[in-house]
């Protein structure tokens, strides 16, 4: 019995020994990189960035900054673009601080993001040059959203007609396309969600329940214009009280069943073999100007924004797709 509990505390004090060295925290010894961390910060909090960017991007500089050090770089004005990239290599295969196994392809994605806002922040703020050419890692092992090129988007709207349902399947379109929302968010908008006044379109039922507002570009706003006081009417039945955005040939709410049953019809019409033996429904359009964003160059982070992801690991899927 005494041999069995003396074997159980040597097992828990070597438990405790090997956890010793995570307790530790880990602090920047070099003065100009600690002012670095909290400029940045600071920088990115008057840029507006939300909480959890605030608060993350200069933790995950830290690690940069950390490994310069371990390399004897004082200097980030000295830092070149082959060190950014050594620094990347290390990062994709050190050993992961929180649970077995390597870092993940969003872990790796965030620290180029990081280094990418930095860039940014030096060039501003300090006159400072520092390349950052490292692409965003590809991930093999997640499923590609379906993308659609902007002409092929083009082609979708081109494809729409006069008739009040093709004034409706535009505005379909510029809602899923135009406003990034998702099947539900569309399918629920109701008349006083679309603010005119400001261009904006209120999202208020949501996936994960924060409500957000969507910027509306001039031109889905003359569309939304056209269909609500030259189409909708027509269309309403007057019997029913409803205040849904989209209503059907049959005078009530359109089902998102409807509206994917459109998107195929248009698909077919625009005569493109290539484009219509695809095979992809409405989020498909969400994916698409998600990625059409990115390569415009809008922040990660503002993209996040409009399609209301809670994180920007889910927005980071985008930093793997390349469309022409």
């Amino acid at each position: 019995m005494v041999q069995k509990i003396s074997k159980m505390e040597e097992r828990v004090k070597n438990k405790e020994v090997s956890k010793a060295p995570n307790k530790i925290k880990q602090e920047l010894q070099n003065p100009s990189y600690k002012l670095l961390v909290q400029s940045f910060k600071s920088w990115l909090s008057t840029l507006g960035y939300s909480e959890s960017t605030v608060y993350k991007v200069p933790r995950q500089l830290k690690e940069f900054l950390f490994w310069l050090e371990s390399k004897a770089c004082m200097d980030i004005s000295k830092v070149t673009t082959d060190q950014v990239k050594d620094y990347i290599d290390y990062f994709k295969n050190r050993p992961n601080k929180r649970k077995s196994g390597g870092v993940s392809f969003a872990h790796v994605n965030g620290q180029i993001d990081t280094l990418s806002k930095l860039s940014k922040y030096l060039k501003e703020v300090r006159g400072v040059v520092l390349k950052v050419e490292v692409k965003y890692l590809k991930s093999q092992s997640v499923n590609e959203p379906e993308v659609l090129t902007k002409d092929e988007i083009k082609q979708l709207y081109m494809a729409t007609d006069i008739s009040l349902i093709g004034t409706r399947d535009r505005v379909m379109l510029g809602v899923y396309y135009g406003c990034g929302l998702r099947k539900k968010e569309g399918v629920e908008l109701e008349l006083d969600d679309v603010l005119f006044d400001k261009q904006l379109l209120y999202v208020r039922k949501t996936k994960n329940r924060c409500e957000r507002y969507v910027p509306i570009t001039t031109s889905v706003l003359q569309d939304l214009e056209a269909y609500i006081y030259h189409v909708r009417p027509l269309l309403i039945d007057e019997s029913i009280n409803t205040h849904s955005l989209f209503i059907n040939d049959q005078g009530v709410k359109v089902k998102g069943a409807a509206f994917v049953g459109r998107l195929k019809t248009l698909q077919e019409k625009t005569g493109n073999p290539q484009l219509q033996c695809r095979s992809f429904g409405l989020h498909a359009l969400r994916h698409s100007i998600a990625t059409h964003l990115l390569q415009a160059g809008m922040e990660l982070e503002n993209i996040a924004l409009f399609l209301g992801h809670k994180t920007l690991e889910s927005t980071q899927v985008y930093t793997h797709l390349h469309v022409n």
